[in-house]
């Protein structure tokens, strides 16, 4: 299996106000949040920033209503929100919120489910202008050149911008343009937690067992072994 990651990158709001309207997404949905120490790689774990102006949640591996939170934040906070997508290792993607209404959206491989229309791969190809406009501090000319459609047939690496790390038709460009408008990635390239950490569930994420680790087979012992 690939990887699936889902975040929310929520512009000019603090990490308290993100906290708190999350939690109140959960509870809305027969949940709840409560801050936990945890590995991301545990069941219902989630990382959330801790400074800056702008806040990222990470979602608990396995959570699949990233878009809803992402959009019960924005409309309970009023703020500009990104609901980013990591699917299958294969393309990273997001809607954008303002108010708690969609306002745009990017996907590098429109066609990538099912075969598209001109008019419906129009609507997935990101507008530079619009984020500017709602991130003054983001020219469009820092972001435009993410807004492209991949040639999956394409053998050399191309980066959009060259301070990029990631090339396209990688997924973990989307660390890239989070980075252009503001957003910080909240886990460091050798797994480092940059946040809190929060224990999150709802009726259709319920609460899951941690696995027990498996201690190694014992060796059974020499015959002359006998003490």
């Amino acid at each position: 299996m690939g990887l699936f990651m889902a975040l929310s990158g929520v512009i000019d709001a603090p990490r308290l106000d993100v906290q708190n309207a999350l939690t109140a997404f959960a509870q809305g949905c027969s949940g709840g949040l409560e801050l936990a120490q945890g590995s991301t790689e545990n069941p219902n774990i989630g990382v959330i920033t801790k400074t800056g102006g702008n806040t990222t949640v990470l979602y608990p591996n396995g959570f699949c209503e990233w878009d809803d939170a992402s959009k019960h934040i924005s409309s309970r906070l009023g703020k500009v929100v990104f609901s980013l997508h990591i699917h299958d290792g294969d393309l990273w993607m997001f809607l954008l919120f303002q108010k708690g209404e969609e306002i745009g959206r990017f996907n590098p491989v429109p066609g990538y489910w099912e075969e598209v229309t001109p008019e419906d791969k129009a609507k997935w190809t990101g507008d530079a202008g619009l984020i500017s406009g709602l991130i003054p501090s983001v020219p469009p000319d820092a972001i435009a050149k993410y807004f492209v459609e991949w040639d999956q047939e394409q053998a050399e690496e191309v980066k959009a911008y060259p301070d990029d790390k990631f090339a396209m038709g990688d997924c973990w460009q989307m660390c890239d343009f989070m980075e252009k408008v503001g957003l910080e990635y909240p886990m460091g390239s050798d797994g480092s937690i940059r946040g809190d950490t929060f224990r999150f569930w709802t009726k259709e994420f319920r609460i899951r067992k941690e696995r027990p680790s498996t201690p190694p087979p014992q060796q059974p012992k020499p015959w002359w072994k006998f003490w």
